[in-house]
């Protein structure tokens, strides 16, 4: 409609700018990007017909996610009370140390550990920080390895979107997160 009546009005858009959000795969399939082109291509053919404008997307996430790994440790594992099957994971790195975007555990990064292939059990996972905002994941059912222990490396997959830019700079006292290009 916009485009319709500022060319009614002598204004001609040629180019439209559809953003971005392409996503990577976390924890959860999604679907192949073909689908998503196909989709906007759809959509783009319902409204415009033959006249379609320029089209600019941004795919973000989808082309970098996968470009970075986070590599934690286990600073500590323990249980809030014997009888809860629940342990409760630290790492050396949480939310203030680039992992925001697991505020709401609204991104859930895929957790590889020494021990996968192994019996597992549901955890809570949080950073070092003691800041009661620094838990990454307490209602997404993780299960890591039971094995799992203070001093185990762990690394989170498809941290390339944003972690670096989100490390904040010695909160706590904690060492930004270094980065390492290959």
């Amino acid at each position: 409609m916009l485009f319709t009546d500022l060319t009614e009005a002598g204004v001609n858009l040629r180019m439209m700018n559809l953003g971005g959000g392409f996503p990577t795969r976390y924890r959860d399939d999604i679907p192949e990007i073909d689908q998503f082109s196909t989709a906007i291509m759809q959509a783009m053919i319902g409204h415009f017909g033959n006249a379609l404008p320029e089209m600019v997307v941004e795919p973000g996430r989808f082309i970098v996610g996968d470009a970075g790994l986070v590599r934690a440790e286990v600073v500590l594992v323990s249980r809030r009370d014997r009888n809860d099957p629940v342990r409760w994971v630290y790492l050396d790195i949480g939310r203030f140390g680039g992992l925001a975007e697991t505020e709401g555990e609204s991104i859930k990064y895929r957790i590889r550990t020494p021990h996968d292939g192994t019996a597992l059990g549901p955890v809570a996972i949080a950073g070092p920080t003691c800041d009661g905002a620094d838990i990454l994941y307490e209602k997404s059912n993780y299960r890591l390895p039971l094995d799992l222990k203070s001093g185990d490396q762990v690394e989170l997959l498809s941290t390339g979107a944003y972690v670096t830019t989100y490390a904040s700079t010695r909160f706590n006292g904690f060492e930004p997160l270094a980065e390492h290009y290959i």
